[in-house]
């Protein structure tokens, strides 16, 4: 059979309501050598995602990150526990947590080789150095609280490269998701925040993935 893909799936879906079904899309373009492509929305503004875009702005990642991760393979473990953990839900425990991952305490890196470790740490350095230069106390500070590690990678590597496509890109090659046969794109390319609004019969708008 030739290792090119004879045929090309696209699936558009959100991100762990889905979830579910990549086990069964991954059999299937096994068993036939397909493609596949998940356009995923990027409007997620619930838990770490909105405080992301309250303070760094971007769009919503949240969905994105929950694929990309879920795409990880078994054999790469560690990488999917971290991308995959969630900061401790009180934001004391949760800031102290966070600056483990950036001067390598974090029992979190026990699996994972130096090199990438050093790679995570760099970006999250980064986005650190971006959260203070926006940090204005009382009110606009960070709140790591119950914050994904994957979302804030994600917003890190953005704001390093200029480009969310690059950072997908980056967390996609650290997870070692073959994004020749699997791939995660953004429905819109975009480094700036987007909402979707529904209209009730009353006239009524509601505005925000999360309260819809």
């Amino acid at each position: 059979m030739s290792s090119t893909p004879l045929r090309k799936i696209v699936v558009f879906s959100g991100g762990s309501a889905a979830n579910s079904l990549v086990d069964v899309f991954n059999d299937l373009i096994e068993k036939n050598n397909w493609s596949l492509s998940y356009i995923i929305p990027i409007s997620d503004n619930g838990g770490s995602s909105s405080e992301i875009s309250r303070v760094l702005g971007g769009p919503g990642i949240g969905d994105v990150r929950s694929r990309l991760v879920r795409l990880i393979p078994p054999s790469n473990a560690a990488i999917y526990n971290f991308f995959n953990h969630r900061l401790a839900p009180t934001p004391t425990e949760a800031s102290a947590e966070f600056f483990s991952l950036l001067d390598l305490t974090s029992p979190l890196y026990e699996s994972i080789p130096t090199a990438q470790a050093l790679l995570i740490r760099s970006i999250l350095s980064h986005l650190q150095l971006e959260i203070l230069k926006r940090t204005r106390p009382p009110s606009s500070t960070f709140n790591f609280q119950a914050a994904s590690i994957g979302n804030l990678f994600l917003t890190g590597a953005r704001l390093f490269s200029g480009s969310f496509e690059t950072a997908i890109y980056l967390l996609a090659t650290i997870g070692k998701v073959d994004e020749s046969r699997t791939a995660v794109l953004p429905s819109i390319v975009s480094n700036f925040t987007h909402h979707i609004s529904a209209g009730l019969e009353d006239g009524t708008v509601i505005t925000g993935q999360n309260a819809i």
